[in-house]
């Protein structure tokens, strides 16, 4: 991935790397790996998950005054695979997503689940380069701000 590349991700994103492997490896799937050697973005996905929903159930704690079982089902709402998608697509990063031959001829039909990885991912690469309040930043911005309040609280 040339420095261009990277910058109009990072511009996309809304976020600029000082560790500008963690965005190369977030934007690169398994099938590249196999095909082209590297790291893939599981590890990464893997770590924003968790990221993610730390992040949200704060987020919901200090806004939504229900208790726990509505927490919970607002939570997983929020972290589910459509917002996750959503994010994805408004943000651009199938653009710059690396994939093997075949992943790419079958893009088209890339389901949720590949492509909300790809927000995990990059959130876990931003948490890892620049702490909990830029992977806060980045969620806000990319999730919690494009959901209304009543649509949260009902």
């Amino acid at each position: 991935m040339n420095s261009d590349i990277i910058a109009a991700a990072e511009k996309a994103i809304g976020y600029t790397f000082a560790d500008k492997s963690l965005l190369v490896c977030a934007l690169t799937h398994k099938s590249y790996v196999n095909e082209n050697g590297g790291i893939s973005n599981g590890r990464l996905e893997y770590l924003g998950d968790s990221v993610l929903n730390l992040i949200v159930a704060e987020y919901l704690y200090s806004v939504c005054p229900d208790d726990e079982g509505t927490l919970t089902e607002v939570r997983k709402t929020l972290v589910s695979r459509t917002p996750l998608c959503h994010a994805v697509r408004d943000m651009g990063l199938l653009d710059f997503y690396r994939m093997g031959k075949g992943a790419k001829v079958q893009l088209s039909g890339f389901g949720e689940k590949p492509v909300s990885d790809i927000c995990e991912s990059v959130l876990g690469a931003i948490y890892l380069d620049g702490g909990l309040d830029s992977a806060r930043s980045f969620v806000k911005i990319h999730l919690l701000d494009k959901i209304k309040s009543t649509d949260i609280i009902g």
